[in-house]
């Protein structure tokens, strides 16, 4: 017991070391310090900007209206064009008769 007595207050200085360390390390491993905040700032930032620049969705529907429309146009223009190739063929035809027989 006399040992205690002498000791007491080097015991009590260890054990607020140990606790004091050990919170540190606590508080170190539980929340992330201002040169890692910052960085996860400054990407969460970047992320918000891209996401932004993002289309919204009425961007995208009205991208898929027109592309409706420019499928349709094209479909419409089938017709005529197949007929402008039966064109191309008689002349394309013709001219190889032409050379044939000596025009």
């Amino acid at each position: 017991m006399d040992f205690i007595m002498e000791w007491w207050k080097a015991f009590i200085a260890i054990a607020c070391a140990i606790v004091g360390a050990g919170a540190l390390a606590w508080l170190r491993s539980t929340f992330v310090s201002k040169k890692e905040f910052e960085q996860h700032k400054q990407r969460l930032t970047d992320i918000e900007k891209t996401i932004e620049d993002l289309p919204s969705s009425e961007d995208l529907h009205e991208l898929d209206k027109r592309l409706i429309e420019v499928g349709g146009k094209i479909d419409s223009l089938t017709p005529q064009l197949n007929d402008v190739k039966k064109l191309t063929d008689l002349l394309m035809e013709n001219e190889l008769r032409g050379a044939r027989n000596g025009d």
